[in-house]
């Protein structure tokens, strides 16, 4: 309400009344009413000592929660208890409510994990069936790949975890929560060279880095 003016204390009370009614979260803490003097309009500079000038009633305030407004703290008990509140139910009655909200919020991995398969990620090509028992069986196959691929993820971070190892993300940063997806780009690029030389035939690993040969080797406990 800063800059307002007010031609009477009465007004000047009623404004203020009015704004926190629109703000029932804040009440005021400290008010009072300033008189200010302004220049007839059109009038510029420094007034003259002989000039005359109007007086107005005008009401001051500061917005800082200390001084001026305070946190209006029953109105907000009541919003808070108003908010955040939703029913989860379940047909498993030995669930505690810690456990059926963890299990709740984690719905969304087994989402993004179908979203997972739909995706092009492995390049795999796409089969169209009709018959349902075909459709049934595909789905059985995806739903095992899914399984498998989110074991061999639990694992990967299980081990990282307990060995206190680290692996390079998209971003060359460390992270112990690397995703199995990552993982099968990096043995991306990975080729066998054989050569032959004097009838012997040598064969060589090329573009193994250190992450490839801790996954192989088990270290990573995939």
């Amino acid at each position: 309400m800063t800059g307002e003016d007010f031609f009477c204390e009465e007004d000047a009370l009623k404004a203020a009344k009015k704004w926190i009614a629109d703000f029932p979260s804040v009440v005021f803490e400290k008010i009072y009413l300033k008189t200010i003097k302004k220049r007839e309009a059109g009038k510029r500079g420094r007034p003259s000592k002989d000039e005359k000038l109007r007086t107005y009633e005008k009401l001051k305030t500061y917005y800082r929660i200390n001084e001026i407004i305070k946190v209006n703290e029953s109105f907000v008990l009541i919003e808070m208890e108003k908010m955040g509140l939703f029913i989860i139910a379940s047909s498993d009655i030995s669930l505690s409510p810690e456990e059926m909200l963890k299990y709740y919020k984690g719905q969304d991995k087994v989402e993004k994990g179908f979203l997972f398969l739909k995706s092009d990620t492995f390049s795999i090509s796409k089969v169209y069936l009709k018959n349902k028992s075909k459709i049934e069986a595909l789905t059985m196959i995806m739903v095992l790949c899914l399984m498998i691929y989110s074991i061999a993820e639990w694992k990967l971070r299980i081990k990282l975890e307990d060995e206190n190892e680290t692996v390079p993300d998209q971003k060359g940063k460390p992270t112990k929560k690397s995703t199995m997806r990552w993982i099968f780009f990096k043995f991306q690029g990975i080729t066998e060279l054989i050569t032959q030389k004097k009838g012997k035939t040598n064969s060589e690993i090329l573009n193994m880095e250190d992450i490839n040969w801790k996954v192989l080797t088990g270290r990573y406990g995939v």
